[in-house]
């Protein structure tokens, strides 16, 4: 079995995260933590995470912020040697994520490109007159010359992305088991995203999984590719 989905535990309960990773930690790749978990828990609460024998993806879309404190942030992240994967914002520009990539030490960091719930209009909105795909490739370039370990973006990118950079980890949101969109905009089915992943790419899924029986659930979308 492939294992290159990471479950994002999008709970208010540490217990309750520990309960769902427990329980589907076979199928999987690791775990996604965000904000709110990760606020509720802090790094005592991750450390649990490690206890259970997956890898950690810590979702905080650090900056855009000043390259220094994202540097002493980073640093007191990673000296925890708990979590495996980071997020940073590339828009928080190169020497930001330089910043960041000097104090990482074993953590792999990612940088976020344009969110799976944005579109077109979000960045006109920001006054960004650029394509998407014009947008997309000036992040993912950026954060190349940063020399971050992956990038997080829509599935729908994987090919962009690849033209760009064969040795890129690819972590994909807005994967879902069928059909159902929710509040994502830029979205794929995993069976679709199977088809164009390579083994440097992992869907990222929340929802579909956490909702109901996870096990069921995970089950299911593996199932799905067959």
């Amino acid at each position: 079995m492939k294992k290159n989905i990471f479950v994002a535990l999008d709970f208010n309960s540490l217990e309750k995260a520990l309960e769902t990773a427990k329980k589907i930690k076979d199928y999987i790749a690791g775990v996604k933590i965000g904000t709110e978990l990760f606020t509720i828990c802090g790094m005592k609460g991750i450390k649990k995470f490690e206890d259970l024998g997956v890898n950690v993806f810590l979702d905080l879309k650090l900056g855009p912020e000043i390259p220094n404190q994202i540097k002493k942030t980073v640093s007191i992240i990673s000296s925890q040697k708990n979590i495996n994967y980071l997020t940073v914002h590339t828009m928080g520009g190169l020497e930001m994520l330089k910043a960041a990539k000097e104090s990482s030490g074993t953590i792999e960091l990612l940088g976020v490109t344009i969110l799976t719930s944005w579109d077109k209009s979000n960045l006109v909105s920001l006054g960004l007159m650029n394509s998407l795909e014009d947008q997309i490739k000036i992040l993912i370039t950026t954060a190349i010359k940063a020399k971050l370990e992956g990038v997080i973006s829509s599935a729908r990118d994987i090919a962009q992305i690849r033209n760009l950079s064969k040795k890129l980890k690819i972590f994909c949101p807005g994967i879902r088991g069928g059909d159902e969109i929710q509040d994502q905009k830029r979205v794929m089915s995993y069976a679709e995203f199977s088809k164009i992943a390579d083994d440097k790419c992992f869907a990222v899924i929340g929802r579909p999984i956490i909702d109901g029986d996870p096990v069921q659930n995970i089950k299911k979308i593996i199932q799905s590719v067959d």
